[in-house]
């Protein structure tokens, strides 16, 4: 008989067990009893670009209609800026929640823990249009009370553009081997916060954060860790 009426046996095991070490093979396990809610717990990882293209466009369009380009640059760049913020916030100050009680345990695990577990799981890699659009939404609201109805647009464009770089950066560092200069360096930077300390590097997309608040590493990243933090 199931211990919990819509958890599963083998997430609380996992949660509240032992933490387990990386294992780029594993995969995270069923969280929820119910086939909706579970798969509402996982996203392929095309799934952000095919669902926030035509906001962003859309966003483009009204910030177009309402400022001239450099205007509409400027707070489109605002916008990615916020992104970064809350990038590094949520995954430092949510995601990695201190597991202090059974019920937080639990939740950080469905969150994010799940993710350190099985870092080669593309089901959960990226996130759900639930948790993306929420918070798009939450953002789109306070841009609205805070810059204007006409500054909003574009602002959440430059949110969005910056949400978009930051599933490439987090996916092409567990799954690619990227050519460029960048690329290699926020790869580097993201592995050592799975394979090395998980109390630092918390921006993927972006290291300002991590630089103004002093969470960067200052440990280079062991020789190995790009071969073996690539699953086939």
């Amino acid at each position: 008989m199931a211990r919990h009426p819509v958890l599963t046996d083998a997430l609380l095991d996992a949660a509240l067990g032992p933490e387990a070490k990386p294992d780029l093979q594993a995969r995270s396990p069923r969280f929820f009893h119910r086939p909706l809610f579970e798969r509402l717990t996982r996203a392929h990882w095309a799934s952000p670009y095919l669902l926030w293209s035509a906001p962003i466009a859309v966003c483009l369009v009204f910030g177009t209609a309402a400022y001239g380009p450099a205007p509409l640059a400027l707070w489109v760049a605002g916008g990615w800026l916020v992104w970064t913020f809350v990038e590094y916030w949520l995954h430092r100050g949510f995601f990695h929640l201190a597991p202090t009680t059974p019920a937080r345990r639990v939740t950080t695990f469905i969150v994010h823990r799940h993710h350190h577990v099985a870092p080669g799981d593309r089901d959960r890699l990226v996130a759900t249009p639930l948790y993306s659009g929420g918070l798009a939404l939450l953002l789109f609201g306070v841009y609205g009370l805070v810059a204007g109805p006409e500054a909003r647009w574009p602002l959440l464009a430059g949110t969005l553009l910056g949400y978009l770089a930051y599933e490439w950066a987090h996916y092409a560092a567990h799954h690619r081997r990227p050519r460029t200069a960048l690329g290699r360096a926020l790869r580097r930077r993201h592995l050592r916060h799975h394979f090395g300390d998980r109390a630092v590097d918390f921006g993927i997309s972006s290291p300002l954060w991590d630089l103004v608040f002093r969470t960067c590493s200052k440990r280079p990243a062991a020789e190995d860790m790009p071969d073996r933090a690539c699953p086939p």
